[in-house]
């Protein structure tokens, strides 16, 4: 029961503020700003390969997850990734998250769900600094400081394996040639248009990015052949676990609605309580 109340109250609040942004109006130039850079290590054109291609929950727009393999042979695929913004006073907590519909893993066709976490402290000149980037993948909890990121264009360059589906982010890592994959933008013109235009050496560049806030609107579409087989389990049908941003946790900190006190967690700071100015997930 808490846990619907807590997705009926966050539906209210987005109609309650329809008319102007949830997050501050800083916030969409930050998404855009503190976006990753993304080196795939994978450029093949065949369906393997699509299994590594990060898009939107619904991108065969039937708000069925199950179905979201099988149907990567009838519908185009988009780089698209989504996102989520928490601000408190001292800090933007910007996350960007990457779907996967199909999933090979030990031999069963399952959905993935990856994410990226940056902490970015409040500046005097509003740019922000980079204070740590943390990852999610596959239940492997990974961070990196701010200062060890390798940025490119101010943007946190990451690397992200095939098959796997494993993010790096360390300097030291950072070494995909651009002969070895795909190489991927967020799109400069508009938070919501991918740009797909060709790169010299086949690379593809412009993901868009798309809020959390709708896949988070269907948190309660649950049942077989909906978006999710129980709270935040996407639906499937083998025993895939599957998990949306909002029941990732770490030492029971949560990922969306605890993101100032998970960074705490990760640096070894003692804990403090930390003031949220803009946080629907709580």
């Amino acid at each position: 029961m808490m846990k619907k109340n807590f997705c009926l109250t966050m539906l209210l609040l987005v109609s309650l503020f329809s008319a102007r942004p949830i997050f501050a109006v800083a916030a969409p130039n930050l998404v855009a700003q503190w976006a990753p850079v993304i080196y795939q290590t994978d450029s093949s054109d065949n369906l393997t390969a699509q299994q590594n291609v990060f898009t939107s929950v619904n991108y065969d727009l039937d708000w069925r997850s199950s179905n979201n393999g099988y149907n990567l042979r009838f519908y185009p695929m988009n780089w698209t990734m989504y996102y989520s913004v928490v601000e408190s006073d001292t800090h933007y907590f910007i996350a960007y998250y990457q779907y996967y519909p199909r999933y090979l893993h030990d031999g069963e066709n399952k959905q993935d769900m990856t994410g990226v976490l940056v902490a970015v402290s409040k500046t005097s000149d509003g740019s922000g600094r980079l204070d740590m980037l943390l990852t999610y993948s596959n239940k492997d909890w990974r961070k990196w400081e701010g200062s060890k990121v390798q940025l490119e264009g101010g943007h946190p360059a990451l690397t992200i394996s095939a098959a796997t589906h494993a993010i790096t982010a360390g300097k030291k890592r950072y070494q995909l040639s651009r002969t070895d994959g795909v190489y991927l933008k967020p799109s400069p013109a508009n938070l919501m248009q991918a740009d797909d235009q060709e790169l010299q050496g086949g690379f593809r560049a412009g993901y868009r990015l798309i809020p959390l806030t709708q896949l988070w609107e269907h948190c309660q579409d649950i049942g077989p052949g909906r978006v999710f087989a129980r709270w935040g389990y996407l639906d499937s049908n083998n025993s895939s676990v599957t998990t949306a941003p909002w029941v990732w946790g770490y030492h029971q900190i949560n990922w969306l609605s605890q993101p100032g006190e998970l960074v705490q967690r990760f640096q070894r700071l003692p804990f403090k309580p930390v003031n949220y100015l803009n946080n629907i997930y709580r």
